[in-house]
């Protein structure tokens, strides 16, 4: 039986009737297997309802009452009917593909016709367009997003409807919270930041969150175009890139950095990226991204330009001993997409970087496997034993420099480590 089907059945032989709703549905309906459940039930005491599914669920604070429990091996999210039937619960979603509903005999409730909308690959809203977008214009980039994520059209109507509103409601639209534009448009840098980015600047709306991206129309760059050209042609090989891999927890970086590494400027490749660095800091802030996306995004723009020239396995050493391994990697990952953007000839110089990179990163993982996992050969206490010195700054700098050491090769195993570390202390 579907996981789905044993989920609602659960729920239902403890006498209260559920559906499952969402952005799981529309999985179902997309022949994708959902990871999380999500399930309304008719109104009913959550408390109790948790106690008759065996309990060890966290309740939800008010008004949505939404119930977290691990149930048949999957997660679900119950929350109760805002509405006295399932067909007016789903009225209150935005778009028809969303206001789908799956009941426990694995029948379709579908007042909108929201399976018809997945097959062709639609997205339309709910009820009237213009209704609908004006009592919350956030509603238009998610309509984006999805389009982006999903790689699906925009209904006719739909589309026609949002780009007169867009027109004729600036002040409405400006006046949204950045807090609400930032989280709709990190949803859609998540996964296809080209798609996303290209929607919004198709429909006019860059203007009201992304000023400065839109400047950059206005900035020639060499060989026709213009700088917001280029930034469209690296978010489209980021896209690529990013498709083509294992998910990683820093790919929101490498999107957003893609994103603003030219905001501001008034040249191709500027020498100096702070200014871009600051204005992604500044509305990252106004986004409410976390410190550590905010961090490496700034980064990424200041450090990008460090591999077109060539550079040497110590310089790679000590560039990770101060950022760290991922975000080198990560630089150098990005340098090569913005240099194909931009069709550069130092193609050659950011291969090598790249592979002496990979020969600095291939040793310290043979430290970690060889030493089970302990990031280095040596500890400090084993270095303060080895020359007979105190706690101090000292120690430090000589722990720095036989990472580099390792880094570079010249350290390959513990005992080296020891006779470096003697060799090293006598300039102590």
């Amino acid at each position: 039986m579907k996981t789905y089907l044993r989920v609602l059945e659960a729920i239902e032989s403890s006498g209260v009737k559920a559906w499952l709703v969402g952005d799981p549905v529309r999985d179902v309906v997309m022949g994708v297997q959902p990871l999380t459940l999500s399930v309304v039930v008719e109104r009913c005491d959550l408390e109790a309802l948790k106690i008759s599914l065996g309990g060890g669920a966290i309740l939800g604070a008010a008004p949505f009452l939404i119930l977290h429990s691990t149930l048949l091996g999957s997660k679900v999210e119950i929350s109760c009917m805002q509405r006295d039937s399932i067909e007016e619960d789903l009225a209150r979603r935005d778009f028809s593909m969303n206001a789908i509903a799956i009941r426990s005999d694995d029948s379709f409730v579908d007042p909108f016709n929201g399976r018809h909308d997945i097959r062709n690959g639609l997205i339309r809203l709910t009820a009237d367009d213009i209704e609908l977008v004006k009592s919350d214009p956030i509603r238009i980039i998610r309509m984006f997003r999805f389009a982006a994520e999903l790689d699906m059209h925009i209904f006719w109507k739909s589309e026609a409807d949002v780009r007169t509103f867009i027109q004729r409601n600036e002040e409405l639209i400006r006046s949204m919270p950045l807090e609400r534009w930032g989280r709709e448009i990190l949803n859609g840098m998540r996964r296809c930041p080209y798609n996303f980015i290209y929607l919004c600047d198709h429909y006019r709306l860059l203007p009201f969150f992304l000023s400065e991206l839109e400047e950059l129309k206005n900035v020639p760059v060499e060989g026709g175009g213009s700088l917001f050209d280029h930034t469209l042609d690296t978010l489209q090989i980021v896209q690529t890139f990013l498709s083509g891999r294992k998910h990683r927890e820093n790919d929101m970086a490498f999107s957003l950095a893609s994103l603003f590494h030219h905001a501001g400027s008034a040249v191709n490749q500027p020498s100096d990226t702070t200014k871009a660095a600051g204005i992604a800091a500044r509305h990252l802030k106004s986004w409410n991204v976390g410190t550590d996306t905010l961090r490496m995004v700034s980064t990424i723009i200041r450090h990008y330009r460090m591999p077109y020239v060539s550079v040497t396995e110590e310089e790679f050493a000590r560039a990770i001993l101060k950022h760290g391994e991922e975000t080198i990697n990560i630089i150098v990952d990005f340098a090569i997409c913005n240099s194909q953007a931009d069709k550069m000839k130092n193609m050659e110089t950011l291969a090598s970087n790249k592979w002496k990179l990979g020969e600095v990163l291939r040793r310290y993982e043979e430290m970690r496997r060889r030493m089970e996992g302990n990031p280095r050969y040596l500890s400090g206490d084993e270095v303060m034993n080895i020359l007979r010195l105190q706690p101090g700054k000292a120690v430090g700098e000589i722990l720095d420099d036989l990472d580099i050491a390792v880094g570079t090769g010249l350290v390959n195993s513990k005992k080296e480590a020891s006779d470096w570390v003697l060799k090293r202390g006598s300039a102590v």
